[in-house]
C-alpha cells in the first residue's frame, strides 16, 4: 500500500496529488486536477456529450468532459461558498439540473442544459445539506443538522417548494432509492428504510445495524450492498424493507467508504488503499476481480459508459478501466 500524509477539512481528507501508479487489474486511463478537493463524482450525458460532475469541496462544482477519457477537460467551474458534498443531475421539464448538496450553504439547484455555462436557478439555504436524491417529481434532502425535506420539483424553472419534513433515527450522510423505498445512510446508526409510496408521507420501516460503520450503500434488486468501513462491504437483504437481515461481509482489509454497482460488479473507494472492484456473479459473495492505488485519497466511485470515475481528493477526476 501507498503512504500518504494529508489533513482533514470539513470530515473530508485532503491529500497532496501524486503521480498515478500501476495495480493490479485495473489500469489508468485519464486524469485532470480539479482544483479543489474532488470529493463525489456522478456521469452524465448532456447534449450528447459525457460529462464527469464533480462535488469539489471547498472549490464547489466542476464539469469535466470525459469524451476523450485519456484527456479529460474541466469545461466550467460553480463556486458554492461553501463545501459541496454531492451532486445528482437529471432532467426535469426538458432542462438538466445539477442539484448540489453543500454542507454549509445548503441546496443548490443549477441549471446546466450548456454544461460550459451553469447558471443559477435555486439556492434552499438550509442550514447545510449532505445529500440529495429523487424520485420522480420530488427531491429528498437530507439535512446535516437531522432530518430529511421533501421538496416538489414539478414546477422548474419555477419556484420549487418544501412538501414534507421527515424525522430520521440519526443525521443522515447520504440518501438512496430504489422503487419506493428510501434508504438513508447514518454511519454508525446504519440504514433508515423509509417508506416513500406517498412521497409527501414518508413512513419508517425499519432501522438496521450492519457490522460496521455504514458510510454508503447502493441496492441491487432485494440486496443493499454497504460500505462498512473497516469491515469491508456488508450484503444485507432488503426484500422485506421491514424485516431486513444480514446475509454476509466481505473483507477487503481495507476501510470502505465509498460503492457503486453495475450488473455483475462492485466498485469500492477505499481512501488512501484505493479502488477495488469485485464481481457479483454470486450476488451474495462478492469477489476479489482487481484494484488500482493511485495515491492521493479516492473518495466517490462511478462506473460510467465502461469508465471507473474516481474522485480523487486533491489530484482531482481520475479515470480508470478494467
Amino acid at each position: 500500500m501507498i503512504s500518504q500524509q494529508g489533513c482533514k477539512l470539513n470530515d473530508e481528507y485532503v491529500e497532496d496529488p501524486v503521480i498515478p501508479d500501476v495495480g493490479t487489474g485495473m489500469w489508468y486511463v485519464g486524469q485532470v486536477n480539479t482544483g479543489g478537493n474532488a470529493v463525489y463524482v456522478k456521469g452524465k450525458i448532456v447534449n450528447g456529450i459525457q460529462y464527469a460532475f464533480v462535488a469539489n469541496g471547498s472549490a464547489g462544482l466542476s464539469i469535466v468532459n470525459i469524451s476523450s477519457a485519456s484527456s479529460p477537460a474541466v469545461v466550467s467551474s460553480f463556486q458554492t461558498n461553501g463545501f459541496a458534498r454531492e451532486v445528482l443531475v437529471d432532467t426535469v421539464n426538458s432542462a438538466y439540473y445539477a442539484f448540489v448538496s453543500d454542507s454549509v450553504k445548503g441546496l443548490y439547484i443549477l441549471n446546466v442544459s450548456n454544461p460550459n455555462s451553469i447558471s443559477t436557478d435555486t439556492l434552499i439555504s438550509y442550514s447545510g445539506v449532505n445529500s440529495v436524491c429523487r424520485k420522480n417529481n420530488y427531491l429528498f434532502a437530507a439535512l446535516s443538522n437531522g432530518n430529511v425535506k421533501v421538496i416538489n420539483i414539478s414546477t422548474l424553472p419555477a419556484t420549487v417548494t418544501e412538501v414534507a419534513s421527515f424525522t430520521t433515527a440519526n443525521i443522515v450522510n447520504h440518501i438512496e432509492i430504489s422503487g419506493n423505498t428510501a434508504f438513508l445512510v447514518e454511519n454508525i446508526t446504519g440504514l433508515e428504510i423509509v417508506n416513500i409510496t406517498n412521497p409527501e408521507i414518508p413512513v419508517q420501516y425499519s432501522v438496521f445495524h450492519s457490522p460496521g460503520n455504514c458510510y454508503d450503500v447502493k441496492i441491487a434488486e432485494h440486496l443493499a450492498y454497504v460500505a462498512d468501513g473497516n469491515t469491508g462491504i456488508s450484503v444485507i437483504s432488503v426484500s422485506n424493507p421491514s424485516q431486513p437481515y444480514f446475509i454476509s461481509t466481505k473483507n477487503t482489509e481495507t476501510n470502505v467508504r465509498f460503492i457503486d454497482y453495475s450488473p455483475n460488479f462492485l466498485f469500492t473507494g477505499e481512501g488512501g488503499s484505493g479502488v477495488e472492484v469485485l464481481n457479483v456473479f454470486n450476488t451474495v459473495a462478492p469477489e476479489y476481480v482487481g484494484y488500482y492505488e493511485p495515491g492521493g485519497y479516492c473518495n466517490s466511485v462511478h462506473y460510467f459508459k465502461a469508465k471507473v470515475l474516481v474522485a480523487n481528493g486533491t489530484a482531482g477526476l481520475l479515470i480508470l478501466r478494467f
